[in-house]
């Protein structure tokens, strides 16, 4: 990808992250209030109006309201029945119907600012829905970020081999080649767990629920995200995904990435070199190209087989440092980028 391109997504992301960041901020402003209006002072006002107020052509609709009270003989009208009135859907019938006009209820008002009322006090599952409706897009945003860091961090400064994790001891050299971290994972499944509970909460609650049914959503979303976590986590502690590099015994062991089913070891005298796999991803908007590490290695009775080390593609520069890396522990040639599917070299019986 060009830097003209990544440059324009990093624009337009600048952009995109202030709007959602302007939106997590007035819905976790609104919550945060109503959490700690728990602690204000109760006192009775009087109801002046209330009314229905749509928010939209459907069923959902809130409530527009006011009301008189007084606090140490002064005066103080007031027009919150929640601190998100102006965007929350809530069963606005029914919240006119009680706070009919003329009638006495309790409100509760911040002893340090006794302006600052309201009628319904506490965080309700109205909160929890649209923090779980944000939750796929900051995801996304993230993901996107991260991208693009690594992305420029590749082009500023190439970290050793690529960035892979890699442990040295005792002769033996491990690296790392999982596709995806626990802390991926389980920030991956925590937006898709998110994004797909929106559909049942809104089809079995509609657009205000109670507090125990999105307490309830909230716990399976949040175990979906620590299963994944912690599942990847133990799969990547248990060596599978490593490429291990033993110097006493003079070997080289594959792990289970790339296609391959179980980890595979062979001598280090049988490889040939180390090379970069060109990937062609072919979009409307035209050739998309990643790399994968691989290395030549000779097979009994087949010949020169190739073998991916990467489960999925990285870009050229991540590629071609950790080929290199590589090429130089084992002490072979670097043959650099090569085509993605080469033809088996059948052996020389002759």
């Amino acid at each position: 990808m060009s830097k003209t391109t990544v440059y324009v997504v990093l624009a337009m992301l600048v952009c995109w992250t202030a709007v959602i960041a302007a939106a997590d901020y007035f819905v976790l402003g609104t919550t945060v209030r109503q959490y700690l209006s728990k602690s204000f002072t109760p006192t009775r006002c009087e109801i002046v109006s209330s009314e229905v107020t749509p928010h939209n052509e459907t069923l959902h609709s809130g409530v527009t309201v006011e009301y008189v009270y007084t606090v140490n003989g002064k005066e103080y009208r007031g027009s919150r029945y929640r601190y998100d009135d102006d965007y929350s859907s809530i069963p606005g019938a029914d919240v006119a119907r009680k706070l009919q006009k003329w009638t006495e209820h309790t409100v509760y008002y911040d002893p340090k600012n006794p302006a600052n009322s309201v009628l319904a006090t506490g965080v309700g599952g109205i909160d929890l829905m649209l923090i779980l409706f944000s939750l796929p897009v900051n995801v996304a945003v993230i993901m996107l970020w991260n991208w693009i860091a690594s992305w420029l961090r590749e082009k500023w400064r190439m970290p050793e081999a690529g960035g892979v994790r890699i442990w040295r001891q005792n002769g033996k050299i491990r690296v790392r080649l999982a596709g995806l971290s626990a802390t991926a994972a389980g920030i991956y499944a925590l937006g898709g767990a998110a994004f797909a509970a929106t559909f049942p909460v809104v089809a079995l609650n509609g657009l205000s629920p109670g507090f125990q049914a999105m307490e309830e959503t909230w716990l399976a979303v949040l175990a979906v995200a620590a299963a994944a976590f912690c599942w990847t986590a133990l799969r990547n502690a248990s060596g599978k995904f490593d490429m291990l590099i033993d110097e006493q015994s003079q070997t080289l062991t594959l792990p289970q990435t790339a296609g391959r089913r179980q980890s595979v070891t062979f001598p280090r005298d049988e490889i040939a070199g180390i090379c970069l796999q060109r990937r062609v991803s072919r979009l409307s908007s035209g050739n998309f190209y990643s790399f994968l590490p691989a290395l030549d290695h000779r097979e009994a009775g087949v010949g020169l087989r190739r073998e991916a080390l990467s489960p999925c593609g990285w870009t050229e520069e991540k590629a071609r440092a950790f080929s290199q890396w590589l090429a130089g522990q084992l002490r072979l040639e670097f043959k650099g980028i090569e085509e993605e599917f080469p033809q088996v070299t059948a052996p020389n019986l002759m």
